[in-house]
């Protein structure tokens, strides 16, 4: 299709030089930069899933976290055995309540419970439901009244959490439901209503609380939720969760804070635009405070040490919950639970706390916790100040030693600083690989590939980063991709230029192959040996003035059309069309061993040919065609030639214009055929009959030339036997034996009598009979007319 007017100065432009590719680089960088700004939701979905299985890969790939021997952790595990042992959960609140005076007795510091407890347990008036209770005398009903308080099961578990034993509770929000279920206690982050309101943390809709009396008793609340990605994989826990105008800490981060005698967290912000962008969750007040950064929208991504502990016991230890009721626990059971930080929580899957996480699809949500703990216990690090008033300053203002960071975090620049590195290398390779060769831009491409994959690990093992990493990717996919297909396609445009202008000279075999490997060709001057054939039709003066321009026109492409095939599909190149001559050469550009018995089969094809289309030249009204054609073989000049207006491929020198003097001599000699000495050196696979030993005009030298008659394998007996006997007589005419020669030729005449060839040497003998030779005569012949 072609372009309006008014838009050719715009595609000029455009198509100049390397401008287009450079475009093409540039929008594709703009593309990259709008899928990060505001991509499609289906798109955005996609990316995000894209960058899940990066981050995945990456934790599996780089050293993990580790656990320090100084962070006691312990998990005790309502595992399979222990539904066997103490029956179907959930168990009896005193049973709860022994529990955690066993986990007393053996040392633990803090218990966190990864379980809520919703409802009130029975007591035992429920037990009693059933029974009459005034069938019994009063005294019965008097001593119920008296112990039913010693034999509350929720009563007890509250009286334990208040024996020397610091315990946590959880809470279960939601999103997902707006059901509310028992209190919730009163927040202890000390923010007011309004930046509670607007700070970026998640929102919950639903809970389900605990109990009042246990809630009271209990040390620390916090939320039990883990936040599961869009693929169902924990990556990442919120250390702080809004429901309504309250924030609520996790149930790791207020384990911690309960460790370490804090009384209540603050939220270290950043205002953009109104909204207050978390930073970091600071635990405690004054010096003793520390402060854990968050990502914006204060999670942090879990650290997890490995895959889950739970058949391996490391660096995790779980303990059964039965042995720990019946005192069962062996002597490294006893150690680890000493001054340790316990997890109750569940293993068995039917309880329905299984996770998934990066490193296992099948994890205990109770061990996240553990990771969590972990970390945080790393992170306990005293904040010098000058006054008691926090500041907000961003943990990810700098770059921090990694020592000093325990959580894997998103820097809150990290979405400017990836606009900028977009911007700045989607340039960079715009401007660059449209000048590059397509393995140089494939190395390249590769290398910002695989050196945007290390640098993006390296950050994240040095200083514990999680930069994006999908959208880099992209662009070194996008804007390497785009340069190879255009220059794929240019290249292709090329090659197609190229053999429209040169299909006509070069077969396409040739062109194909110098397009492959240009290095090996080249248009400059050279001398080697090739072979010539120049082609002539005969009378080509009266068939012109018989015909009209337009049918001359049509005769000479009907003429050339095949005659060019044949010599193409021999590996010839086609030199030039001179009028009703044709010329063509082998061996050049492509080297080609056969050159010599190339351009003899194209010639005798050729002459076939035109035997071929005689009929239909004649049905067409055409005259009747008859052409010459000479070859020669020898050293030739061949090259690009000609001026700065116009230059042609061609070849020059003796050989050649010996070639053109065989062609003119057929005529003399009444064959269609004649090549040159040189031509037929070292040849086999052709019937070749001596035609004369010539000086040509302006040559001294005498040259035999031959005429191949057909290759060897079509030649007949008879036709051998003639050739052999034409050879006797030529030994006899070179030897001065006219007689001899005389009587071989007539009788060669008698058998075929239009042979134009037996009648010059018949009338030449008679010419030579009556002239004294000199004694250095050696049967040449001089031509004195070209």
């Amino acid at each position: 299709m072609k372009l309006p007017a008014f838009l050719h100065p715009v595609h000029r432009f455009v198509s100049e030089g390397k401008r287009l590719p450079i475009y093409l680089g540039i929008f594709s960088t703009c593309f990259v930069l709008w899928l990060l700004l505001s991509p499609p939701t289906l798109v955005a979905g996609f990316i995000e899933r894209l960058e899940f299985l990066v981050y995945d890969q990456r934790l599996s790939i780089m050293p993990k976290a580790t656990k320090s021997p100084e962070n006691k952790i312990v998990i005790v595990d309502l595992d399979e055995r222990s539904l066997q042992a103490e029956g179907q959960y959930p168990w009896n609140r005193i049973k709860v309540g022994q529990l955690t005076e066993k986990l007393r007795d053996n040392g633990a510091l803090v218990v966190g419970f990864d379980i809520t407890f919703p409802e009130s347990d029975r007591d035992i008036r429920d037990l009693l439901e059933a029974v009459d209770l005034t069938q019994f005398d009063a005294s019965f009903n008097d001593t119920l009244k008296l112990i039913e308080p010693q034999i509350n099961a929720d009563q007890y578990f509250a009286d334990v959490m208040q024996s020397g034993v610091d315990v946590v509770l959880a809470i279960n929000f939601t999103q997902q439901s707006t059901a509310t279920y028992n209190e919730l206690p009163d927040s202890i982050v000390d923010i007011g209503e309004q930046l509670a309101e607007a700070a970026t943390v998640a929102d919950m809709t639903g809970y389900t609380g605990n109990i009042k009396l246990l809630q009271d008793a209990a040390l620390g609340n916090g939320s039990m939720n883990q936040m599961p990605d869009a693929d169902g994989i924990v990556r990442r826990v919120p250390l702080v969760i809004r429901f309504g105008s309250n924030l609520y800490p996790t149930l790791s981060l207020e384990m911690i804070r309960v460790y370490n005698f804090a009384e209540s967290y603050e939220l270290v912000t950043q205002n953009y635009d109104g909204l207050e962008v978390v930073s970091a969750i600071r635990v405690g007040r004054g010096a003793g405070r520390f402060e854990i950064p968050t990502d914006g929208f204060a999670n942090v991504i879990v650290p997890y040490v490995g895959p889950s502990s739970l058949y391996t016991n490391d660096p995790f230890p779980y303990i059964s919950a039965t042995d720990v009721l019946r005192d069962t626990l062996s002597e490294d059971e006893k150690s680890q639970l000493k001054n340790s930080l316990v997890l109750v929580g569940t293993s068995a899957s039917g309880l329905g706390d299984i996770r998934a996480m990066p490193l296992d699809q099948v994890y205990p949500g109770v061990e996240v916790h553990a990771n969590m703990l972990n970390a945080l216990l790393d992170s306990v690090t005293t904040v010098e100040v000058d006054s008691g008033d926090a500041t907000t300053e961003s943990v990810f203002s700098t770059f921090s030693p990694p020592d000093n960071i325990y959580f894997p975090y998103r820097p809150d620049w990290a979405a400017g600083a990836l606009f900028v590195v977009l911007t700045t290398l989607g340039l960079l390779m715009s401007m660059a690989f449209p000048f590059m060769g397509a393995a140089s831009m494939a190395a390249a491409g590769s290398l910002l590939f695989v050196g945007s994959i290390w640098g993006n690990f390296q950050l994240w093992d040095v200083y514990k980063m999680d930069f994006p990493l999908v959208m880099l990717l992209l662009l070194v996919l996008l804007v390497t991709a785009v340069n190879m297909i255009y220059g794929f396609l240019s290249e292709s445009q090329t090659r197609k230029t190229i053999k429209g202008m040169f299909d006509q000279y070069v077969p396409p075999a040739h062109i194909d192959s110098m397009l492959d490997d240009p290095d090996n060709y080249s248009f400059e001057g050279e001398s080697k040996e090739l072979s010539v054939l120049f082609c002539d039709i005969r009378n080509f003066t009266t068939i012109s003035e018989a015909l009209s321009a337009t049918e001359l026109k049509k005769l000479m492409n009907d003429f050339f059309t095949p005659i060019t095939q044949i010599i193409f599909e021999n590996n010839g190149t086609i030199d030039k069309y001179v009028g009703d001559m044709v010329m063509a050469f082998w061996g050049a550009p492509l080297e080609d061993a056969h050159h010599r018995s190339n351009a003899i089969t194209a010639a005798l094809l050729m002459l076939e040919k035109v035997e071929q289309l005689r009929p239909e030249f004649k049905e067409k009204g055409y005259p009747e065609v008859n052409i010459g054609i000479g070859i020669n073989s020898g050293m030739m000049n061949v090259g690009d030639m000609g001026s700065v207006y116009r230059r042609s491929y061609t070849v020059l020198g003796d050989a050649v214009n010996l070639g053109s003097r065989l062609e003119g001599l057929t005529k003399f000699y009444g064959i269609k055929l004649l090549v040159g000495e040189a031509a037929v050196k070292n040849l086999n696979g052709f019937l070749l009959r001596l035609i004369d030993r010539v000086k040509v005009k302006g040559k001294l030298k005498a040259v035999d030339c031959y005429e191949p008659i057909c290759a060897s394998v079509d030649a007949s007996p008879e036709l051998e036997s003639r050739v052999a006997e034409y050879h006797k007589a030529l030994d006899f005419y070179f030897a001065q034996d006219w007689d001899g020669a005389e009587g071989i030729l007539k009788a060669l005449l008698q058998s075929e009598p239009d042979t134009l060839l037996y009648k010059v040497y018949l009338e030449r003998i008679e010419t030579l009979r009556e002239q004294v030779l000199p004694e250095d005569w050696d049967g040449s012949f001089t031509h004195t007319s070209k």
